[in-house]
C-alpha cells in the first residue's frame, strides 16, 4: 500500500497525516509482534524520516510504546485503554457469557463479528477446547459474500444485499466451494432467511465449516452476526441443522440483552 505523498510543502496535512498515523497503528496491531521503523516504513511505503515523526507522535500520545532493547515499537496503553472502551461500548461483558455457552453446548469454536464494508470483522472469539480447531482471532475479516456470519449479515440487511449484489466484484472465488455468480449468492441468502441460519460450506478455508446467525437490532437490520465454526470432519452438512437452531437462539438471546437500537 503506496502512503508517500508530496514532502515539504510547507502545507498542513490533514487527513493524509491522520491516515498514514492509522495505517501504522493498524500495520503493529495485525503484525502480532513488534516492529522497528524501518520496517513500517518500507511496509507502507513511507520514507524514513516521515516515519518516524510519525511513530514518534504516537508513542507521546500513548498509543505506541518502544522496547528500549531492541528499540522496536508495539501497541502502547493509549491503543489498550482504546479497546477497553470499545469493548464497554459493543457490551461484550454481556455478550460473552452467551457466546460461552452456545461454545460449551457444540463443544466449537464460536465467533461474534460485525460489519465493516464488505466484510464481517471477528471482535470476540471463544475457542473450542478440542485439540482441533481453527483459530480466527479478533481482527480478522471474513468476505461478506464466503462466511456464515457474512451472509448471515446480507440475508438480513435488505439494502447491504441490494448494493453488495449490484458489484460482481465483490464476488470473488476462494475456494471451489465460493459463491462466484449473483444467482448462486441470491439462492443461499434466500435460504438462509427462510431457516433463520447461515452456513459456509468450506467456503473461505477448505476442511473447516460454519453455522452463523444475525444479531438483529431491528426488522430486517443487522449489524452483527454470530457463528459456530468447526473443522470438517467434525461439521458434515447434516450436522448443520443441528446446530443452526442452536445458532440462532443464543444470537435471539444477545440482542435481548442489548438495548433498543443498539448498533455494533
Amino acid at each position: 500500500m503506496a502512503m508517500e505523498g508530496s514532502e515539504g510543502t510547507g502545507r498542513a496535512v490533514g487527513t493524509q497525516a491522520i491516515s498514514r498515523a492509522f495505517a501504522v497503528l493498524h500495520l503493529v496491531r495485525d503484525h502480532g509482534a513488534e516492529l522497528g521503523v524501518g520496517q513500517i516504513a518500507k511496509e507502507l511505503q513511507l520514507n524514513l524520516s516521515t516515519a518516524h515523526r510519525i511513530v514518534r507522535a504516537l508513542v507521546g500520545e500513548g498509543y505506541l510504546a518502544q522496547n528500549e532493547t531492541n528499540e522496536r515499537y508495539y501497541l502502547g496503553t493509549g491503543a489498550l485503554l482504546l479497546g477497553q472502551a470499545a469493548s464497554r461500548n459493543f457490551r461484550l461483558d454481556v455478550v460473552h457469557p452467551v457466546l460461552a455457552r452456545l461454545a460449551e453446548r457444540t463443544g466449537e469454536s464460536v465467533n461474534l463479528g460485525v460489519l465493516n464494508g464488505t466484510y464481517a470483522v471477528v471482535v470476540e472469539r471463544i475457542e473450542s477446547p478440542q485439540p482441533l480447531r481453527f483459530t480466527q482471532p479478533p481482527g480478522t475479516r471474513a468476505p461478506l459474500h464466503a462466511s456464515a456470519m457474512g451472509k448471515a449479515l446480507l440475508a438480513f440487511n435488505e439494502h447491504l444485499e441490494a448494493s453488495y449484489l449490484a458489484s460482481a466484484d465483490h464476488l470473488v472465488g476462494i475456494h471451489p466451494n465460493t459463491h462466484t455468480t449473483e444467482g448462486g449468492l441470491r439462492d443461499d441468502l434466500a435460504a438462509t432467511r427462510a431457516r433463520g441460519w447461515s452456513t459456509d460450506d468450506e467456503e473461505s478455508y477448505l476442511a473447516v465449516r460454519c453455522v452463523g446467525a444475525p444479531i438483529q437490532d431491528g426488522p430486517g437490520h443487522s449489524r452483527a452476526a454470530i457463528a459456530v465454526q468447526a473443522p470438517a470432519l467434525r461439521m458434515p452438512p447434516e450436522r448443520f441443522a443441528e446446530v443452526g437452531p442452536e445458532v440462532v437462539r443464543a444470537a435471539k438471546e444477545i440482542a435481548a440483552l442489548l438495548p433498543p437500537g443498539h448498533a455494533f
